[in-house]
């Protein structure tokens, strides 16, 4: 290892180490933000929806696909302390004149974003499974398919939303992230419905729904955790998701030389 890339691995892990240390003050926080959401799936999706007359067997794929509001809604919260550091505290312009580059100091954001994503959301959804128990099969669970899809959705979601905060302009996105990104994007993948079945009664549909990086992200968890060839693969979920991922890198990219490069 050479001491450029010596110095720049020591800097990085200082910054993620006072992200880590500010995350555990407010880690009560965090949990009790997540439980509520968590708490309210749980028993629409577990109790009421099944009085409606849901099968039992949609009832697993179904509320791991509405988990994805919980990975947006944090995701939407990190996008927002970056974004309002960059119009008002301007944080990271000190951060700028620290001594290590740029690939370094935002892999520093977005693995402290994963980690954070990590801590409130994987023991919350792994606590409605287990309470869904009746419901849910893990014969067919994979376990390292589902670390694979796990480690690559924490990173797809922090490259997008850092990416959408460092790009687009702070009142572009309190006015318009919603109904212009995430709503469709949500609206338009395979959260609340199965994929399968979705193409199987229209194709055009089905196919629309791969365009959403939302569809690969909620079915390779189906796939990796219930096993089902009724979901797409977990291999070709993690290809799409790396694909995305290096779209979203691409626009973070141009977004730093656009807003936070001084030359």
């Amino acid at each position: 290892m050479s001491n450029t890339t010596y110095r720049h691995a020591r800097i990085f892990w200082v910054l993620l180490s006072k992200d880590i240390k500010l995350l555990t003050s407010r880690l009560d926080a965090l949990f009790l933000d997540c439980i509520s959401p968590l708490i309210t799936q749980v028993l629409t999706f577990g109790y009421l929806f099944p009085l409606l007359g849901m099968p039992s067997s949609m009832i697993a794929p179904v509320y791991l696909g509405s988990m994805m509001t919980l990975l947006i809604q944090l995701g939407f919260t990190f996008l927002i302390r970056v974004a309002f550091d960059i119009k008002d505290t301007h944080f990271i312009d000190y951060q700028n004149t620290l001594p290590i580059s740029k690939k370094w100091l935002f892999s520093s954001y977005i693995v402290s974003n994963m980690i954070e994503t990590a801590i409130a959301a994987v023991p919350l959804i792994t606590a409605g499974l287990l309470v869904l128990h009746n419901h849910v099969s893990f014969e067919h669970t994979s376990v390292i398919a589902l670390l694979a899809i796990i480690i690559m959705n924490l990173l797809f979601f922090a490259t997008f939303f850092l990416a959408c905060a460092i790009y687009y302009d702070f009142n572009w996105l309190i006015n318009n992230m919603w109904p212009r990104r995430i709503i469709p994007l949500l609206s338009l993948s395979a959260s609340l419905v199965i994929w399968s079945k979705a193409y199987a009664w229209s194709p055009i549909l089905g196919i629309i729904m791969l365009f959403s990086p939302f569809t690969y992200a909620v079915e390779g968890m189906r796939s990796s955790i219930l096993g089902s060839q009724d979901y797409l693969s977990p291999l070709t979920c993690l290809g799409a998701l790396a694909l995305f991922i290096s779209i979203n890198i691409i626009v973070l990219t141009i977004g730093i030389r656009k807003k936070l490069d001084p030359v």
